[in-house]
């Protein structure tokens, strides 16, 4: 069933509910009316009843009292029985049969309303009893039972056929929205803008929400095959270079020397391909696939810069560390983050000294990766950490362009900030800030 469909159902029950209750209200406020009103206008007859008896002659009997009583201005749907102690004084023709000692009162007996009252009549007190049938109640009730049961269904219809109709305006646009949507799908120009945007309502809000949202999956298809361009073309080149070293081995004979110079270099193409599919495994671990565990990482940076020491002995290489730096990570990604930042900064700076730094404070720990290098323009600093840039485009060769890509991977995994200084007279400085968090 439609929404439209189910909104045009829920408005019938709900009116037709809501019709039943008001109807149950005013049946009974209605029955509680007539039967006051019937009261009033039995006790405004009482004065007619005592005219009747007081008017009779005195020798009247019982019979005579009651031919009084009917000549008098009574309604065709009362009667009356007029008793002094147990005694019937006067009785019209057609009361109801109920007992003598009734209490005074009004209430509903049999099928009649009876008023029962004590008067003094002639000196005497004389009870009255009044007794009325009920058609003056119970048909009015009658009547608006038949009237309710025509106009509630009436009342229910026409609500459904109102509310399908006010649906089908409402859920207009949402139609044009979907319609939208699909074309979208189908043309795949995920940045095309939808329908109703710009309302202020809901259907504005779930048409603003769609479009950020395709402008996202765009923004990450965009890069995506960006990413995979760049990543073929830097898996190609190794590749190359090792199918054209290893065809030269085998095209003759050849020294052993020889042989071992281009079997070290085809490790080299090996060892540089093993990298690049290293850093793209880790660039595609989602974060629910770390585990977070107290480790102190002043002690993994001291262990990075031992490796980058052995590795580019004549670069001089400091390491401070200052405070408490235990924290909440993954060793193994923070261990790619620092080697690729000290390798980052051994590549590019030129053979200029490096400072890295680990200072940790009550609320955060600091690293901080130092080089007196050339540096880095100021408009490249915010795209360094895309995939696969290189700031310098004669340096293409030096590197895939994906370890700074990593180092924000590996920081966005761990809840930190990393960003770019640029150092005075030259160098650049990296800066990843970490959250302390709860060690537990």
């Amino acid at each position: 069933m439609s929404i439209r469909a189910r909104l045009a159902l829920g408005a019938a029950l709900i009116t037709a509910l809501v019709v039943l209750v008001v109807a149950a209200v005013q049946f009974l406020a209605l029955g509680s009316f007539l039967s006051q009103a019937e009261r009033t206008r039995l006790e405004l007859l009482l004065p007619t009843v005592q005219r009747a008896i007081e008017t009779a002659p005195q020798e009247n009997s019982v019979l005579r009292l009651s031919e009084a009583l009917s000549g008098s201005a009574l309604p065709r749907n009362v009667d009356v029985r007029v008793l002094r102690g147990a005694r019937v004084i006067a009785l019209t023709r057609n009361f109801p049969v109920l007992p003598l000692n009734l209490p005074p009162s009004y209430a509903p007996r049999m099928t009649h309303s009876v008023l029962v009252t004590t008067l003094e009549i002639g000196g005497q007190p004389t009870t009255v009893q009044l007794a009325s049938d009920v058609l003056g109640v119970v048909n009015p009730l009658r009547a608006y039972l038949r009237a309710l049961a025509v106009s509630a269904p009436l009342a229910a219809l026409l609500s459904a056929l109102l509310s399908f109709v006010l649906a089908g305006r409402l859920l207009r646009p949402l139609a044009r929205l979907e319609l939208a949507a699909a074309a979208v799908g189908q043309g795949g120009d995920l940045r095309s803008p939808l329908p109703g945007a710009g309302r202020q309502d809901e259907l504005g809000s779930l048409a603003r929400v769609l479009q950020t949202a395709f402008g996202r999956v765009a923004e990450v298809r965009a890069r995506e095959a960006s990413f995979t361009r760049a990543a073929a073309h830097d898996l190609r080149s190794p590749l190359a270079a090792l199918k054209t070293r290893l065809q030269g081995a085998l095209a003759g004979p050849r020294h052993t020397a020889e042989l071992r110079e281009d079997i070290g270099e085809a490790l080299s193409d090996v060892e540089r391909m093993r990298r690049l599919t290293e850093h793209l495994l880790l660039l595609a671990r989602g974060k629910q696939e770390v585990t977070l565990r107290p480790l102190n990482l002043a002690v993994v940076a001291g262990e990075a810069v031992d490796r980058a020491r052995e590795r580019a002995p004549g670069v001089p290489l400091e390491f401070e560390a200052h405070g408490n730096a235990t924290l909440l990570g993954d060793a193994a990604l923070l261990t790619h983050l620092l080697d690729n930042l000290i390798g980052n900064g051994v590549h590019h700076g030129a053979g200029a000294a490096m400072r890295v730094e680990v200072v940790g404070t009550p609320q955060h720990v600091c690293l901080r990766v130092c080089d007196a290098g050339p540096g880095v323009p100021e408009n490249a600093l915010p795209r360094l950490t895309e995939a696969f840039y290189r700031a310098d485009a004669s340096r293409s060769g030096a590197g895939h362009g994906l370890g700074l890509a990593l180092a924000q991977q590996v920081a966005d995994v761990h809840g930190a900030s990393l960003h770019f200084e640029t150092v005075t007279p030259s160098g650049l400085r990296v800066v990843v800030t970490f959250e302390r968090g709860e060690l537990g």
